[in-house]
């Protein structure tokens, strides 16, 4: 796993909209050439926020990238984020 490349891909994404458009328009074609482990390219892909958080993705990079892959922030969209979280333990190091 490389946490590095789960947490630089939801940086670039929720920091630069250009290349938040080009993931949401093809995902596939974005995370290609990356240095990512299969099981991190499908959470990418399916943008599985439970399965990120539990192995080990930094919890406000993934809060950002939820909020520009939802279209912005919203009160139900975060009470959504929190729920899915809730049910997970924390990885006690979330360094990169």
């Amino acid at each position: 796993m490389s946490r590095y490349g789960v947490n630089k891909a939801l940086w670039e994404i929720a920091r630069d909209d250009a290349v938040a458009d080009r993931y949401m328009e093809a995902p596939k074609a974005f995370l290609e050439g990356r240095e990512l482990s299969a099981e991190e390219h499908r959470q990418l892909l399916e943008r599985d926020f439970a399965a990120m958080f539990a192995a080990g993705a930094h919890p406000f990079l993934l809060f950002t990238f939820r909020i520009k892959v939802s279209g912005g922030w919203s009160y139900p969209m975060m009470v959504e984020h929190v729920r899915v979280l809730s049910t997970i333990e924390p990885p006690l190091d979330i360094s990169t």
